[in-house]
């Protein structure tokens, strides 16, 4: 099997890799674009993300050292429910047993808030709050990814050949794509094609012209601004999280690296100017005393949504140009590698047959979707009325009637779930984090039950005191474990 990829990036490389690593390939080629810039975005990953670090057999402490990494247990949120609401965590890993009911009884009887419910149910929330490490809970990685994407190239994929050139047309034919002229006179031939290209969706939307379906209806974010900021005290603001805050008009992811932070304004311009949306972002950096002076700010547009096949004969489109959410809930390059090990399940086969590909599509559509209507939650919870952003996402329809039949994320899970008087989704548990810190509440009626209460407190008190006080903070296990001579 040939495969040619197009398009280099976090998803190239990663598609490289993992093909390299896994599959017997006649030849690899990857096409990357010398004259398109890079984004340098995407630099938080989820805890699944482990699973395909080890599926291609990558040390991880490797990856860490060699793109400015850090860990990462949790992911914060601040003031989406109201303006000054203040933060609550989704952390990572297996829940220990306690009664989710327990814990609302708990609520309901003032012993603590309910922004403070993950840090009660999972141990993993204290301990990313209070900034210390624990490579015995589950963990995913924070790193710079151009750092990331030179590394895979360097280190994984030898044995692909890469072209540096832009495409400018192609041969179509019964199969697909049967070649793809190149911008230095060479002819590219393949079995399959797999779309890097990023928005444009150069092979699939533009020469296949693959229908998009826009997320516009549950989603309000369509632009972007990203920079990097120096850190103004590291020992403290390297937290083992990714802190999303909501301001006006949409809501600032801040990640952690070893040499700085990565941060961004995700924003609606429906509701703001470019430029008054930088001002806003400017004014939160400036609020959180990071210095901006030498910072470069650039301009993203998002195009949200997704096509509605991923793979279209002989074209497969991986990244961006499959589809995109938007940054929230760090998914951009968890579809990356998602998609990628459902890939290579089929190819290991060989070429697939119409059957798989169509399997390939629903499985891919359905998470595309489903983590939609996850994400869409963070917005239709909100209680916040300052402006005509937050306003509009309160009152919008987020189709809860429709057709779809989603058992673990969505908005007609939460309406099965809690108007149905359920328990939350148990094939789930980031939804009860993130409506519980919303303060949406599963349950009909709250019985106290004044000693499992005290248990659900005392052991609280037990991890905070007796595990997590001796843990290292993310900084002193980073600079004594991985990033020993920076």
């Amino acid at each position: 099997m040939k495969i040619c990829i197009v398009g280099g990036g976090s998803a190239g490389w990663m598609a490289s890799t993992t093909f390299n690593s896994l599959l017997n390939c006649e030849k690899i080629t990857l096409i990357e674009s010398p004259t398109t810039a890079k984004s340098g975005v995407g630099e938080s990953t989820l805890q699944q993300i482990i699973e395909w670090i080890n599926l291609v057999d990558i040390d991880i402490e490797e990856i860490l050292r060699e793109t400015s990494g850090s860990l990462k247990h949790s992911i914060k949120f601040t003031n989406f429910l109201n303006k000054n609401s203040g933060s609550f965590h989704y952390p990572f890993g297996e829940v220990p047993y306690v009664d989710p009911q327990v814990a609302w009884g708990c609520i309901s009887d003032g012993i603590f808030s309910h922004n403070k419910y993950a840090e009660y149910i999972n141990p993993v929330a204290s301990l990313a709050e209070k900034g210390k490490i624990d490579i015995t809970s589950k963990f995913s990685l924070h790193f710079d990814a151009i750092k990331f994407a030179n590394y895979l190239k360097e280190n994984h994929c030898k044995e692909v050949e890469h072209v540096s050139a832009d495409v400018v047309n192609f041969e179509e034919s019964e199969k697909g794509i049967e070649s793809l002229k190149l911008d230095n006179g060479s002819i590219i031939t393949a079995d399959l094609f797999v779309d890097c290209t990023g928005f444009s969706s150069l092979l699939l939307g533009e020469y296949l012209k693959e229908p998009f379906i826009s997320y516009n209806n549950i989603l309000p974010n369509d632009s972007a601004w990203a920079t990097q900021v120096p850190y103004t005290d590291i020992e403290k603001e390297l937290v083992p999280y990714t802190e999303c805050t909501a301001i006006e008009n949409g809501w600032v992811w801040n990640i952690p690296l070893w040499e700085r932070v990565g941060t961004g304004y995700v924003y609606s311009s429906k509701h703001v100017s470019d430029e008054d949306a930088k001002q806003e972002f400017i004014e939160h950096l400036k609020s959180k005393k990071y210095d901006v002076s030498g910072c470069k700010f650039k301009k993203i547009p998002m195009r949200i949504g997704r096509h509605e096949r991923s793979f279209v004969k002989n074209v497969v489109a991986i990244g961006l140009s499959a589809g995109f959410i938007e940054p929230l809930e760090s998914n951009g390059l968890f579809t990356v590698h998602e998609n990628l090990i459902d890939l290579w399940k089929i190819l290991r086969r060989g070429l697939p047959s119409g059957y798989m590909k169509n399997a390939y599509n629903s499985a891919t559509s359905c998470k595309f979707d489903e983590f939609a209507e996850f994400v869409a939650i963070h917005y239709a919870f909100t209680q916040r009325d300052d402006t005509q952003y937050w306003r509009d996402n309160m009152n919008r329809d987020y189709n809860i009637a429709g057709d779809k039949n989603y058992d673990k994320y969505g908005m007609l899970a939460f309406s099965r779930e809690i108007l149905m008087h359920s328990k939350f989704p148990h094939l789930n548990r980031g939804f009860h984090y993130i409506a519980s810190g919303m303060n949406v509440c599963p349950y009909t009626s709250i019985e106290s039950d004044a000693s499992e209460m005290s248990k659900c407190k005392i052991q609280k008190q037990e991890w905070d005191m007796d595990v997590i006080k001796k843990l290292p903070t993310a900084y002193e296990h980073l600079k004594e474990n991985i990033h020993k001579n920076s």
